[in-house]
């Protein structure tokens, strides 16, 4: 069973870095003229919900080792909410406007990439739950 505590961190550490990788434009890009508002509610529903479920879910990997919730009950929600991360993420990178992504200004041009790390981040989420349901079920 330490292999599945063990995968259980991973999915809280990699929920937390999910987490913060979509925090990351708020709390660096400084410029008032920059469109923040509109990088994030881009698509259908916008960046903001993947980090919604990234925090559930961090607190969701949590509740596995310490005994808060069966341990195939956490696993199946953190594979749903892994997977719907990823097809959230995919959904917002997906839908950001090139035009958009070239109105930052020029110290914030590593936003062009942001989204393809947040989609990243978002499949590493999915797979870790995805190990972690195959450890302990």
């Amino acid at each position: 069973m330490r292999t599945a505590d063990a995968v259980a961190t991973a999915g809280t550490v990699a929920s937390l870095v999910l987490l913060v990788a979509v925090a990351v434009p708020y709390l660096v890009v400084t410029n008032p003229e920059a469109p923040l508002s509109a990088y994030y509610a881009a698509g259908s529903v916008g960046a903001n919900s993947v980090g919604f479920l990234a925090a559930i879910a961090a607190v969701v990997f949590l509740s596995g080792p310490r005994g808060n919730a069966e341990p195939d009950l956490v696993a199946g929600v953190a594979v749903v909410l892994g997977l719907a991360m990823l097809v959230l993420s995919l959904l917002w990178a997906t839908a950001i406007d090139q035009t958009l992504l070239f109105s930052f200004p020029p110290e914030a041009a590593w936003i062009q990439n942001h989204r393809w790390v947040v989609v990243a981040l978002s499949a590493v989420v999915a797979v870790v739950a995805g190990v972690y349901a195959r450890e302990v079920v």
